[in-house]
């Protein structure tokens, strides 16, 4: 190996680099394009990607004398991954039932005066199904909306007994839902009173928003969901309490990935049979690392336009099958089937197919390739301890022929 022949090996891997690099900046601007425009004509079928629900709020000529006592909140999630132009969105629809308890006080001072019970639907929401209002256990007809947000707003008169005051209704949304406890803005919020917040869902891959509390007891699985609660007695806060719907990971961000980590993938593979062949005494030229780079990138390649006709598990596999036989099938002519069925085969499986497929496992992606790297590096390092690398890139001088020329007649 002269050092010429090394420095057309890095030209050869910077360049498969490029083009990865190229490949996957395509892959996520062809993604965010379809993205947007996509996702304004799901939020017309569906609703907002973040559903917020707030508390609702009493109030009257003098506050002290109207309190809200009780919330008891309920929401139902069915949850469904919807497919529309190649991208996956995570819809739900939410079925809200929340009874609340109000006290109104006589008050000598303000004779005949009343408290406004005020209730906003979520915002930007499309439509409000089964909207039911009842007091006591009567429907009552809501007072004219002023605001123009609209909310829904009912008169209590002052009496001796709290009010029972129940709003339930159905509506759609995407990736979030929300209740915010405290309607004020600022600080840390009004006094909440015997809260409870039960939220029950048709998926056991509960999570909760980044900006929310987690539930106050574990949350339980109950026949095909969980349920998670929240209760409180007298707290302030301004935290949300809310839900993460589970998303179906989309083939172009998980491609794109791909594509940007396999110029480490192939580093990985070169290193190992540049190893082998130097161990073995194996002639390779800077031109068969060229063809294996292009095998390399054969796959991502295939695999950024497959994705768009079958699934993302389905169409890897079989770009791996296609990476695999072009780069074993080339190998087999170059140095012999052994070697390519054997170390190069087993190589490709591990640093291509392999480290491909980590970016499936959300959230384990690095350990995978560092548990993978160091591996590697370990066996590099005791494989080749005993080499002379002085000898190996040592310029190879021309042999000058032994034949003796013919004597002279």
């Amino acid at each position: 190996m002269s050092a010429h022949r090394f420095f057309a090996m890095v030209l050869i891997f910077a360049a498969a680099c490029g083009g990865w690099m190229i490949l996957g900046q395509t892959l996520e601007f062809r993604t965010a394009t379809l993205g947007d425009s996509l996702s304004a004509q799901v939020e017309t079928l569906w609703g907002p990607p973040n559903v917020v629900q707030a508390a609702p709020t009493v109030t009257t000529a003098d506050p002290a004398q109207a309190q809200l006592l009780a919330s008891d909140v309920h929401a139902r999630f069915d949850h469904a991954n919807r497919y529309k132009g190649l991208l996956w969105f995570s819809t739900y629809t939410v079925k809200f039932n929340a009874t609340y308890t109000v006290q109104v006080n006589m008050n000598e001072k303000l004779p005949g005066h009343t408290a406004a019970f005020t209730f906003d639907p979520p915002a930007n929401v499309r439509r409000l199904d089964d909207l039911q209002l009842t007091v006591n256990g009567a429907a009552v007809e809501p007072d004219r909306d002023r605001t123009g947000r609209g909310a829904i707003t009912v008169t209590l008169a002052p009496a001796e007994k709290p009010y029972t005051v129940a709003v339930s209704y159905s509506t759609y949304g995407r990736d979030r839902w929300s209740y915010s406890p405290s309607p004020t803005e600022g600080g840390p919020g009004d006094l909440i009173r015997d809260l409870t917040v039960t939220l029950a869902t048709n998926f056991t891959d509960i999570d909760y928003p980044a900006d929310s509390v987690s539930p106050t007891s574990p949350a339980r699985p109950e026949g095909d969901g969980m349920v998670a609660q929240w209760k409180y007695s007298n707290t302030r806060s301004r935290m949300q309490i809310g839900l993460e719907m589970p998303k179906r990971p989309n083939a172009g961000p998980v491609a794109a990935r791909m594509s940007f980590f396999a110029p480490v993938s192939l580093l990985f593979f070169f290193t190992a049979i540049f190893t082998v062949v130097v161990l073995k005494k194996i002639s390779l030229h800077p031109m068969h690392y060229l063809f294996i780079a292009a095998g390399f990138f054969a796959f991502h390649i295939l695999l950024s336009y497959l994705v768009d006709i079958v699934n993302i598990h389905a169409a890897f596999w079989i770009c791996a099958a296609v990476s695999v036989f072009l780069v074993v099938s080339y190998m087999r002519l170059v140095a012999g089937l052994r070697f390519a069925a054997t170390v190069v085969a087993a190589a490709q499986l591990v640093y291509l197919v392999g480290f491909s497929y980590a970016f499936f496992w959300t959230g384990k992606t690095g350990l995978a390739v560092t548990i993978g790297a160091i591996v590697t590096l370990f066996v590099l390092m005791q494989a080749t301890g005993k080499v002379n690398w002085h000898a190996v890139f040592a310029a190879t001088a021309p042999q000058r022929p032994t034949t003796p020329p013919p004597l002279p007649e």
